[in-house]
């Protein structure tokens, strides 16, 4: 089957497959968020894993394709192990499940499950049996010349929005993981200030717990809402600090802890303001794409930042 085609050819398979991806996945999404949603990793209309599950189908299929049952079992097997190993490589990558399985029947580690296995079995089949055949006339009926200039242009844009997105993808990682910090971080402070008998004034209360359930939408503007968050773990953060310094003038609290403790609290204003309205909007661009992803390391710190991006599910 690898002889078929040339590589240009290849590469315009895949594209064609990953936007038939494209166009299902969104249209799929977009029905059940009830509002369009440009599905996938990627800003343009190309899902990836569908070109390559695709191409991979038609290189790997093609010597069983005479035989129903044993074109259905070859084509699941390969793309769910598509599946898994991608889903898989992401989340170690990224932090985040770009889609998740373990809600459904007979998942595995919830990259994979049994229903999505099937459909990839029956999609195996149409590809070969119906698809194929005109999607491959229209490819190998442009010229050598043509078919590479196009397979060209495509790449490069292709890699342009690679580089794009997955800048992107790693904001979201590194706010992920500076909110969960801070939380932990602000969470320690806490502890240190009740065991030492001193409980936080109720504004700071009201700004802790306006962390995870930011009130204002600030008539949809993020900046707005953002800077509102900052305020209120500003106010929080300082209530902390000056409640360390009267414990440690107080006695009640060791000069050894109080000035570690201090340093924190100046860590975490610093961090905050490293954490820019346009990483936030870079990482609620790949939530919006993608509205059923999920992470088990930082599920508190995903929810935060839903609710300040205006990216909930």
């Amino acid at each position: 089957m690898l002889g078929l085609y040339t590589l240009p050819q290849w590469v315009l398979l895949f594209f064609s497959y990953g936007f038939l991806g494209w166009v299902w996945e969104s249209g799929y999404v977009s029905v059940r968020q009830k509002h369009w949603v440009n599905r996938g990793f990627l800003h343009g209309p190309v899902i990836p894993i569908y070109g390559f599950g695709a191409v991979a189908i038609l290189a790997l299929c093609a010597p069983v394709a005479g035989s129903l049952p044993m074109l259905f079992f070859s084509g699941m097997f390969w793309a769910t192990a598509l599946e898994y190993a991608t889903g898989w490589a992401m989340e170690r990558m990224f932090h985040v499940r770009y889609w998740d399985y373990s809600k459904e029947k007979w998942n595995l580690n919830g990259y994979i499950c049994l229903m999505a296995s099937l459909c990839w079995g029956v999609f195996s089949v149409l590809l070969l049996r119906v698809i194929q055949p005109p999607v491959a006339g229209v490819v190998t009926g442009l010229s050598g010349p043509a078919a590479a200039m196009l397979a060209a242009a495509l790449t490069l844009t292709f890699a342009a929005d690679v580089i794009a997105s997955t800048r992107e993808a790693l904001d979201l990682r590194r706010l992920l993981e500076q909110l969960s910090a801070s939380r932990e971080q602000i969470a320690r402070l806490q502890r240190r200030l009740e065991i030492a008998g001193v409980f936080l004034q109720q504004d700071a209360r009201d700004a802790l717990d306006g962390l995870r359930k930011e009130g204002e939408r600030a008539a949809g503007v993020v900046s707005l809402r953002l800077e509102a968050a900052r305020e209120r773990r500003r106010r929080m953060l300082w209530q902390m600090s000056r409640q360390l310094e009267q414990l440690r003038r107080e006695g009640k609290l060791h000069p050894g802890l109080a000035g570690p403790d201090q340093k924190a609290i100046q860590r975490e204003l610093s961090a905050m303001h490293r954490r820019t309205d346009e990483m936030y909007r870079r990482a609620a661009r790949v939530l919006q794409r993608n509205p059923g992803s999920t992470t088990s390391l930082h599920p508190e710190a995903m929810e935060e930042l839903r609710t300040l991006t205006g990216s909930e599910q």
